[in-house]
């Protein structure tokens, strides 16, 4: 499930329910919307846009961008691999991240593309999660090889420059042991600071 930015929407996934895939639940109104009759492809992840009414719904491949209040689709990205496996929306929102199965981390700029603006290949297993930093330059990944890798992730307001990454720094502290590593990450709101959840059952902050 996730949370709109503004607290007001939850959407929920449901992969044994193709026909019903995903449902938005209206906090305020007590209402539940179906944003399409029919998921097209497994629904991996979904996400709301920070600051527009826009959905975003990651499948296999693809991201597809909806207008909630225009009941469409405004937008594909195209992953460019064989199975998707997380996403997290730029808290500007003219950027995505998309994690994979298949090892490659994938960023889109949407004022640029439709199609990867840079394909990084940081891991040697399947990546699990991705995250931004609310307010700062940074997002990160985790995966199986039981790292975290934070990059340095800065988007200009000038849609003249292209976006700049750059790695920072791989954290490895959980247990190898299972075929599964590191499953999820989030920031702290404020502080440069990243948790980590992996499947040896510890939690670890780093900062």
């Amino acid at each position: 499930a996730v949370v709109s930015t503004q607290s007001t929407g939850l959407a929920v996934t449901m992969r044994d329910s193709p026909s019903c895939a995903v449902l938005i639940h209206n906090i305020q109104t007590g209402t539940s919307q179906k944003p399409f009759n029919k998921s097209k492809g497994l629904v991996q992840q979904v996400a709301f846009h920070p600051n527009k009414p826009f959905f975003f719904v990651l499948s296999q491949r693809y991201v597809r961008v909806y207008n909630l209040v225009k009941q469409a689709m405004v937008r594909k990205l195209v992953c460019g691999v064989k199975w998707a496996s997380c996403m997290a929306v730029h808290p500007k929102g003219d950027n995505v991240i998309v994690g994979s199965y298949d090892k490659s981390l994938i960023w889109f700029d949407m004022d640029l593309s439709t199609k990867p603006y840079k394909s990084l290949q940081q891991h040697k297993k399947a990546v699990r999660d991705v995250c931004f930093h609310p307010r700062l330059p940074l997002y990160s990944s985790v995966s199986d090889d039981c790292s975290a890798i934070v990059t340095h992730g800065m988007v200009y307001d000038d849609l003249v420059k292209n976006p700049l990454i750059v790695p920072v720094k791989v954290l490895r502290a959980h247990k190898a042991g299972s075929k599964y590593g590191v499953l999820s990450n989030v920031f702290h709101p404020n502080q440069p600071w990243l948790f980590t959840g992996g499947a040896d059952g510890d939690i670890w902050l780093y900062v």
